[in-house]
């Protein structure tokens, strides 16, 4: 009988920073990989400490549960169950790397990328790690892009790759991603996994789909994006290779909604991070407030959302309209008497009414534990402006889109893997808010989310591609 391998893939998007908290789903997952008789569970990259920056990483307020939390799943694999692939910074020395770590057996292995993010150090090209009959070829973040690692994880006798990347959404993403894996797989003859991030952070969202090329480059399987989702492939080794048996093909998701599903994610996450349950709309009679305002109730829904128009007199027609077809009560707030007094002070000529505007949202937001969404400039530091960095023929595909796509519970709850467990946000989800209000100080901007067009690939002297 041909040897065989079972490989669950794990989509699910890890909290920033709550590492408690992504340990506890990673044990959840690996359970449900070990029912399943999976021999290898794969999660993606910054699996269990979120997609950190370096200046995080190297605190020692991360550090120290991190290394706790690495050491406790380290140990849990003693038990004879499937071994775990996951993804956390890693400090080698005076070193600090952006890692996967392989545990199994009571064991930790860890490989640290080549090519890493920035402010990670790099680390040596790797050699394969033998796991259960295979060799797996590891190549963290970037590695995969270009020809280099992989030709030098086949040369040293891996024979299944693995990739776990963190590639941000952009129009055409899944296409040219299949075109750069097919590389891979035609320069070296071997079948290939690759799992991207599920989250979002800042100006990015990644869609946390995945892909496996069996070595005569046919599709065995593709995941949808923005889904989480347990995995059970299976692997069969002919003789001469590991093949994938196939599974259906998804249905395809089309642009708009990947473009919506995305912006959806980057609000979810962010207020994630910031602990909101309450959010602050405010609208202002144009068509980006009220696609703003529908984003935020497709990704929350009404209950925690507060719908305010600040404005100088009667509120425009145009706002209350958009509230109304939201089904959101909108509250009025006249600045008219505040503008009168101090226009008694002010030159003449002088235009106040957008800085009280934002000055008055600002403190609305702030006196009662609100989370602003806007569609430009806020002086509150947990704002997020979703749509900031959206052209205006973006903005007018996903309004038409999403007048078309109907009731907005076809976004609202998505499943999960597993259940985030509950509790308080742990001290270096704290430190990771210190640092982002300090990061807003400086740039006094909310962020939004960006879908730029690719730039060209460039090779680097070693072979990995910009991304």
């Amino acid at each position: 009988m041909a040897p065989t391998l079972r490989i669950a893939l794990a989509q699910f998007n890890p909290g920033m920073a709550a590492i408690g908290e992504n340990a506890g789903r990673l044990r959840a997952l690996r359970a449900r990989a070990a029912g399943a008789g999976a021999d290898l569970l794969i999660t993606p990259a910054s699996s269990l400490s979120g997609a950190v920056p370096a200046g995080l990483a190297a605190q020692p307020a991360f550090a120290a549960p991190l290394q706790a939390a690495l050491d406790g799943l380290a140990a849990g694999t003693a038990d004879g169950g499937p071994a775990l692939l996951l993804g956390a910074p890693w400090r080698d020395g005076p070193r600090l790397h952006d890692a996967l770590h392989l545990l199994e057996a009571g064991t930790r292995r860890s490989l640290a990328a080549h090519h890493p993010r920035a402010g990670y150090d790099p680390g040596p090209v790797p050699g394969p790690l033998f796991l259960r009959g295979a060799r797996l070829g590891l190549m963290p973040g970037a590695d995969w892009r270009g020809p280099a690692v992989a030709e030098t994880l086949a040369e040293t006798g891996a024979d299944l790759l693995v990739a776990l990347d963190s590639l941000a959404h952009e129009p055409g993403a899944a296409e040219r991603r299949l075109q750069r894996a097919l590389a891979r797989v035609v320069e070296n003859g071997l079948p290939l996994i690759l799992l991207n991030r599920l989250g979002a952070e800042e100006e990015a969202a990644h869609d946390g789909s995945a892909l496996v090329l069996n070595p005569d480059r046919s599709s065995a399987l593709v995941l949808p994006p923005f889904a989480e989702a347990l995995t059970l492939t299976e692997w069969r080794h002919d003789g001469s290779a590991w093949r994938c048996l196939p599974h259906p093909a998804p249905h395809p998701m089309g642009e708009e909604e990947q473009a919506w599903r995305a912006l959806i994610l980057a609000l979810r996450d962010h207020a994630a991070r910031h602990v909101a349950t309450r959010f602050l709309l405010p609208l202002a009679g144009d068509s980006a407030s009220a696609l703003a305002a529908t984003l935020a109730l497709d990704a929350f829904g009404p209950a925690g959302l507060r719908c305010v128009v600040a404005g100088e007199g009667a509120a425009p027609p145009a706002a209350l309209a958009a509230a109304r077809r939201l089904d959101l009560q909108a509250e009025v707030i006249d600045l008219a008497p505040a503008l009168r007094a101090l226009a008694a002070v002010l030159p003449a000529g002088a235009d106040p009414a957008s800085r009280l505007r934002d000055a008055a949202l600002s403190s609305l937001a702030e006196a009662q534990g609100l989370l602003p969404i806007v569609t430009a400039e806020s002086g509150t530091g947990t704002a997020i402006a979703p749509l900031r960095h959206l052209a205006p023929g973006t903005l007018a595909a996903l309004s038409a889109w999403r007048a078309a796509t109907g009731p907005a519970d076809r976004f609202l709850a998505p499943p999960a893997v597993e259940p985030r467990p509950p509790g308080a946000p742990a001290a270096p989800l704290r430190l990771w808010q210190s640092l982002a209000r300090a990061d807003y100080k400086r740039r006094r901007a909310p962020p939004g989310v960006a879908f730029p067009p690719p730039a060209p690939a460039r090779p680097n002297p070693e072979g990995a591609e910009a991304p």
